[in-house]
């Protein structure tokens, strides 16, 4: 990705000024010039569509084009034909948008520079939850395909909100919160794999850890209070536990549970070699 420097808006939608985070730069006539800056975003509205057209192919034929932002009112229905006007095609490019939030919450993503972990919109249709995350990658979710959202009602699956900087879906009357790393974790294969093995590295370090906070006190396995050596074990292999679990462990070390996890963290420093399992 680029560098926020280089990140241009065509703000020729005279309402969304506002929402343009200061990083970007922004300009308000037609330049086609600018067509050749490396991350171009357009903001306009239905109507205003033919007017951007020719800046949008430039922009988009040099791979230069992030988003086409077209607000709409209630206009939604002239959209195809104001499309044609513009000599534009359907594309992946183009965020059709009635809220302001929408393009502000892409906007802010480009600008931290995650624009692929950050979700811009979401819309229930037919049962299944459809969330676009601010590079426009699209993802479907059943609410049987989850088991948090199989919680909620039918009749609250569209009563949710998106936070102001996307980073998740919250349902009040549920009380549920999802993020684009849970969708997809369910929805792509390769991101689960990846998911699955860092957890793994990560679970068998926290072991690691353990073990050297233990060996640091002078405990054996067998003389942790409250725990059986073989569970032990298993917490230094690397087997996940609760947070009560790892208060036994604190009181058995002499420390509070957040004293033995500032340890714990202490060890897991990337800096730091760690002892291996016993």
């Amino acid at each position: 990705m680029s560098k926020t420097a280089q990140m241009t808006v065509w703000a020729q939608d005279l309402t969304s000024y506002d929402i343009i985070p200061s990083s970007f730069t922004v300009f308000r006539k037609l330049d086609l010039s600018k067509a050749n800056d490396r991350d171009i975003f357009v903001l306009t509205s239905v109507p205003d569509l033919p007017a951007v057209g020719e800046f949008v192919r430039v922009a988009n034929h040099r791979n230069h084009l992030r988003t086409l932002f077209v607000r709409t009112e209630d206009n939604a229905q002239f959209l195809p034909q104001m499309l044609y006007a513009a000599k534009l095609r359907m594309s992946r490019h183009i965020l059709v948008h009635s809220d302001q939030e929408v393009p502000k919450r892409v906007l802010t993503a480009w600008s931290l520079g995650c624009p692929d972990q950050l979700i811009a919109t979401a819309q229930v249709i037919n049962n299944t939850l459809f969330v676009m995350a601010c590079d426009h990658t699209l993802f479907r979710v059943g609410f049987a395909e989850m088991p948090s959202l199989k919680r909620i009602r039918p009749a609250q699956r569209s009563a949710f909100t998106i936070s102001s900087e996307g980073s998740y879906i919250h349902w009040p009357e549920a009380d549920i919160h999802l993020d684009l790393d849970a969708v997809r974790y369910v929805k792509d294969t390769a991101w689960r794999t990846k998911k699955d093995r860092e957890r793994l590295m990560y679970d068998t370090r926290f072991g690691a850890a353990v073990v050297a906070v233990r060996k640091q006190c002078g405990l054996k396995q067998a003389g942790i209070e409250g725990l059986s050596e073989r569970h032990v074990r298993r917490i230094e292999k690397g087997e996940r536990t609760k947070v009560d679990t790892l208060a036994v462990l604190a009181r058995s070390h002499g420390f509070s549970l957040k004293e033995y996890l500032d340890k714990i963290a202490e060890r897991l420093s990337p800096h730091r070699p760690l002892s291996p399992p016993l």
